[in-house]
């Protein structure tokens, strides 16, 4: 593997601050980013809407592998030299399905935390965010990680 392929939502603040972080870090394999909106992207992938890129992040590597969701974010930190034992730990089947769901409900509230995490004082996201928790937590209650 030389390198990977990330898709993420340019018209996502969380997605592009995620990108621009990822972008910082030092790498064992060179992390390419496309906007999943792009030319580029549907150029370079042109089945990539079977792979509904718009619902969570994709990694595609150079051999054709394809990740989605918490795989494709171990396989961005697994990518990392600072974070490679990071995502190791992660992948381990009693951690797994709890990155799952931590990535099911970033890609699920992507927008939401973008605007109450970007776009409001610390005072009003705080608000934003307690109340979007307690108007959801019913269905998040059922998400919990096995022991």
């Amino acid at each position: 593997m030389k390198r990977l392929y990330v898709l993420f939502d340019a018209q996502c603040e969380l997605c592009v601050r995620c990108r621009n972080w990822l972008m910082k870090q030092a790498a064992f394999v060179p992390l390419v980013f496309i906007a999943l909106q792009s030319d580029e992207a549907r150029q370079r992938f042109p089945e990539i809407e079977k792979l509904r890129p718009n619902e969570q992040l994709l990694v595609i590597s150079d051999d054709g592998s394809v990740y989605r969701g918490a795989c494709a974010w171990i396989m961005c930190l697994w990518a990392l030299q600072n974070y490679r034992k990071h995502a190791l730990r992660l992948a381990h089947p009693i951690l797994l399905p709890c990155a799952k769901i931590v990535c099911e409900l970033l890609s699920r509230n992507r927008f939401f935390l973008s605007d109450a995490l970007f776009r409001h004082d610390a005072q009003s996201a705080a608000k934003k965010l307690i109340a979007h928790y307690h108007l959801h937590k019913s269905t998040w209650s059922n998400t919990a990680c096995s022991r």
